[in-house]
């Protein structure tokens, strides 16, 4: 009876002990996986926030080329202005009026030219 008992209990303890150990190497397999999980995720943050920096670099730099062609297109309608003002002859003025198309048309290929840029460069 005793031998029986002692039997029975080293069974209960060794069941205990297996499914203990299963349990354990469940949970060290999850904290393997979340591990792995949270090292990808970190890498993809990382990859985002460069890109959103790279982004607002870009964006800043658009903005400050932009400010100057806006500049510079406003010296040319100045010009443009004392131009017309000047003009005597119909020639004078058929002439005026091609230099202003030509500004509004410097505005527009820049304006193209700055958004094709920024898509070129951001957007690969």
């Amino acid at each position: 009876m005793r031998a029986a008992v002692i039997a029975a209990f080293l069974v209960a303890l060794t069941t205990g002990s297996y499914f203990f150990g299963q349990h354990q190497g469940r949970n060290s397999e999850e904290l393997k996986n979340a591990r792995a999980q949270i090292s990808a995720l970190t890498t993809a943050l990382e990859e985002h926030k460069n890109k959103q920096t790279s982004d607002a670099v870009a964006l800043a730099e658009l903005r400050v080329a932009e400010s100057a062609s806006r500049n510079e297109l406003d010296r040319m309608r100045q010009q443009l202005s004392e131009i017309e003002r000047a003009a005597k002859t119909a020639a004078d003025r058929d002439r005026n009026r091609c230099l202003r198309l030509a500004v509004e048309g410097r505005e527009l290929l820049d304006r193209a030219r700055a958004a094709i840029e920024f898509c070129e460069t951001n957007h690969k």
